[in-house]
């Protein structure tokens, strides 16, 4: 059933039923994930990080970072190998980083050991400091990179900048788009209008700067759900469709919301893929039970949630509140 719902609204994608042995180096291993406040220790003076120091709210001390920083590379440890057979992942999208330092002591995990990544990243405007990062093999050629600033003469919080790359493997060309919308908080109908401001933003960008022959990828959290206004009607035209909308993806969502979930993060893909040279061979969100915790709230209607690392200000330690998210591709030239 779900490779039949693939084929009807992706119908230029082949979904491959391959052994995970057979991973080679031409595949295309991408991964997004909202690392939930993955914060330094350090105070800012340009940023609103006062909660996660030592001294804050939250008590942010080295160990909580440090222990924080171990749990993220035991997801990363557990994707890569069963998902792709113990191989270093080649294009990661982050949120919620504060900053190119707390990239770099996650980089510094065993895990991560001869990494080739190169880190696309700035600081954003984001009053609280967090901000999106975009990592990539360097078996890619880096031909672009732009920070795409969200000016929402409307809103009176900056946001942060959707992280962008061209990168070209093999002969094509990847435009790569990572985002972090504007948040639900205050009501989704009431901050709608930020994430739809937010998607006609990327919207001109792509339809500016992404020539018709190149390929497209665009991840992120976008605190929206596939059937939302700010996607389903702004970004996502002829040119363009999200892998969430569909059932072929594995797993029930990214994100749950008060026993309900869904795909607040998300992969969506531009149409120009060529079934001749493009081939998807799994996508969806990644759980293993030591990344989840069940609520004893009887009425909720799932009860398992994502352990995440803070509810408040009490620490959990876990690991995030989003489920990581993941295509794995080959192009077939």
């Amino acid at each position: 059933m779900k490779r039949f719902l693939i084929l009807l609204l992706f119908p230029f994608l082949v979904i491959a039923q391959t052994d995970k042995k057979s991973v080679s180096d031409e595949n295309i291993f991408v991964m997004f994930y909202n690392v939930e406040n993955l914060f330094d220790t350090i105070n800012s003076v340009t940023t609103s990080d006062s909660e996660f120091l030592p001294d804050g709210k939250k008590q942010w001390n080295t160990y909580r970072y440090n222990y924080k920083l171990n749990q993220l590379a035991k997801v990363f440890s557990s994707i890569m190998q069963d998902e792709n057979n113990d191989k270093m992942l080649d294009i990661i999208g982050l949120c919620e980083v504060e900053n190119k330092l707390v990239i770099d002591d996650l980089l510094q995990k065993p895990i991560f050991n001869n990494h080739n990544y190169t880190i696309i990243h700035q600081d954003s405007p984001d009053g609280r400091g967090i901000d999106c990062a975009l990592l990539f093999d360097n078996k890619f050629q880096l031909l672009k990179h732009d920070f795409i600033r969200i000016d929402n003469p409307d809103s009176n919080r900056s946001t942060r900048d959707i992280v962008y790359a061209k990168l070209k493997f093999k002969n094509e060309i990847i435009n790569v788009f990572v985002n972090h919308w504007p948040s639900r908080w205050g009501g989704q109908k009431e901050s709608n209008y930020k994430r739809v401001f937010a998607a006609n933003t990327l919207r001109n960008y792509i339809n500016i700067n992404v020539s018709k022959g190149d390929y497209t990828l665009i991840m992120g959290d976008f605190n929206d759900y596939p059937n939302n206004e700010s996607l389903s009607e702004i970004l996502i035209k002829d040119d363009l469709a999200n892998l969430m909308s569909t059932d072929s993806v594995l797993g029930k969502g990214s994100y749950n919301y008060k026993g309900s979930w869904n795909w607040l993060d998300q992969i969506i893909l531009s149409n120009n893929f060529k079934s001749t040279n493009f081939e998807i061979l799994s996508a969806g969100s990644f759980q293993k039970d030591f990344m989840m915790y069940e609520s004893k709230n009887i009425k909720l209607k799932s009860r398992v949630f994502p352990s995440r690392t803070f509810g408040g200000n009490f620490w959990y330690g876990g690991f995030s509140d989003h489920l990581p998210i993941y295509l794995r591709f080959k192009i077939v030239n």
